[in-house]
């Protein structure tokens, strides 16, 4: 039988966008809104979806779109290093209607003093008309990829994050609806990063300052206090070993980094009934973000489906996707 590949409904969207406008929300945040004719085919399911970004290479160019769209990453893997344009995963922050065109808003974590990523640099940078190419979920796939925020049937929220993954927990604040119950901690470099977003009734959201202090370590320990654990034992966490990982620790119900099979893990365990309806979601920086999943899986005894952990980045290694 002869397949008629142009009737595949595609799985991705990849589109030529340019710089509509750029503002500087706070120190530590520069939204960018993003536009292109093809925003139209977005398939954008809400909460925590993700999508790719590709900047300018080296040579300033982007790389080119070829007419399948599957075809794309092999090239992009195939292009020297030389010239070969860097790609980073972010958050879909919203997705706006304006002047009859759909809008991509994206919020970018920056910062003005040490080594600037390529992603750091553009953010701070951009200036509209510039430039990227968009890798998206289209609106013709199945199933829109790229969200991990899944609590199912439970209700009571545990939702943690550094500024890193700010824009993917507020993005599913504003999307939750009215039954859900629980606390999101949040760690921002100073106060000038908190942020005004919009929050369910019934969620209380606390806001950390880092300031000096190590990152990850205040969120960890105001956690496990909310969480009626004493403070944390360093000796449980050895110092970190130098990684090119780009992803060191992912775990959700669905999938785990690591390689287990998450359904032969699940145990029955005994909970009181305050943690039956329980989820968490944590992401950000991957020391927290392990030290936390010890915290709720190893302590306290959370099922694996009551959890989803993901390290989007690991403090001193630069990721590459």
């Amino acid at each position: 039988m002869t397949v008629d590949v142009e009737s595949i409904p595609p799985n991705v969207l990849i589109a030529q966008a340019h710089v509509r406008r750029t503002e500087r929300i706070s120190p530590a945040f520069v939204r960018v809104t993003l536009e292109s004719p093809t925003f139209e085919d977005l398939g954008i399911g809400g909460f925590d979806t993700r999508f790719k970004m590709v900047l300018p290479g080296p040579t300033g160019q982007l790389p080119e779109i070829p007419a399948q769209a599957e075809q794309w990453y092999a090239r992009w893997m195939a292009m020297p290093e030389t010239v070969k344009s860097p790609m980073r995963t972010y958050t879909v922050r919203d997705v706006v209607e304006e002047d009859g065109a759909s809008l991509l808003v994206v919020d970018l974590v920056v910062h003005e003093h040490g080594p600037h990523g390529p992603a750091c640099r553009w953010a701070l940078g951009a200036r509209p008309g510039d430039a990227i190419q968009v890798i998206a979920p289209h609106r013709a796939s199945r199933e829109y990829g790229g969200t991990e925020f899944d609590p199912g049937e439970r209700n009571e929220l545990l939702l943690i994050a550094d500024e890193t993954a700010v824009p993917a927990l507020t993005r599913i604040l504003a999307d939750l609806g009215p039954t859900y119950t629980g606390h999101a901690f949040i760690e921002v470099p100073s106060a000038q990063d908190i942020l005004t977003i919009d929050v369910p009734g019934d969620i209380k959201v606390t806001w950390l300052t880092r300031r000096d202090a190590d990152h990850g370590r205040r969120l960890a320990e105001e956690v496990r206090d909310y969480l009626g654990l004493g403070p944390l034992d360093p000796t449980l966490l050895p110092a970190e070993v130098p990684s090119d990982l780009d992803v060191e620790v992912w775990e959700t119900p669905r999938y785990s980094s690591s390689g287990e099979e998450v359904e032969a893990q699940l145990q029955p365990h005994v909970l009181g009934s305050d943690l039956h309806d329980l989820y968490s979601w944590i992401a950000g920086e991957s020391w927290m973000v392990k030290a936390l999943r010890r915290s709720l899986v190893s302590e306290l005894g959370l099922d694996r489906s009551q959890v989803a952990f993901m390290g989007y980045w690991r403090e001193g290694v630069s990721m590459r996707s």
